[in-house]
């Protein structure tokens, strides 16, 4: 086997790199949201990196996850989507814990499981991500993040007479009602994705 050959097939070479492209595919900022998505533990991955490791099964699975071009994830060379603007949508990632959102990066969707494509953002929230639309016309009953005296959270909204809503949902509190102007409504929750 030539020298060239013997680099490009190491297994022991080029592996920091590689994990880096997997982690911007999946819109990861860290190895612990990677170890946490993959439940590779994070002391592997750290192993991982410290040794250069090529973690050629993350890669394939990352692949077939996102969408993302396996030669982009293996060399870097050409684009990360090939076709990105006909099948993937990148939408922002927020972390929602005690009332604050926390920006995480990003997660890829293919649009097919998308209502709308305009102002969206995800939410995570327990074993559940909320695919939230900023963009909306009216306050209709159903699932809403609002923000209810400086917290944030994702409630049930139904409305009431006159200019009233009921709100329910939302870790053990009870249900109330209150004006509609008295909170803040961010976006109507077009999609839940829970964790089985």
């Amino acid at each position: 086997m030539n020298k060239k050959n013997a680099d490009r097939y190491d297994p022991n070479s080029g592996g920091q790199e590689a994990m880096k492209r997997i982690m911007e595919a999946y819109g990861f900022k860290t190895r612990t949201e990677l170890s946490d998505y993959t439940g590779i533990s994070n002391s592997t991955l750290n192993t991982w990196w410290r040794r250069d490791f090529y973690p050629a099964q993350v890669m394939v699975w990352c692949s077939l996850e996102t969408g993302a071009s396996l030669q982009w994830l293996a060399t870097g060379e050409g684009q990360m989507f090939e076709d990105t603007d006909s099948q993937i949508q990148k939408i922002n990632l927020f972390n929602l814990d005690k009332g604050i959102l926390s920006d995480t990066g990003a997660v890829l969707f293919d649009k097919s499981l998308l209502q709308s494509q305009n102002d969206l953002i995800a939410v995570n929230n327990g074993d559940s991500t909320y695919i939230v639309n900023k963009s909306f016309q009216t306050v209709l009953d159903g699932k809403w993040l609002v923000e209810i005296e400086g917290m944030k959270s994702i409630r049930d909204l139904e409305l009431v007479p006159v200019g009233r809503v009921r709100i329910s949902g939302g870790e053990i509190k009870p249900p109330f009602e209150c004006a509609l102007a008295d909170i803040k409504i961010i976006g109507i929750v077009e999609r839940v994705i829970s964790k089985a």
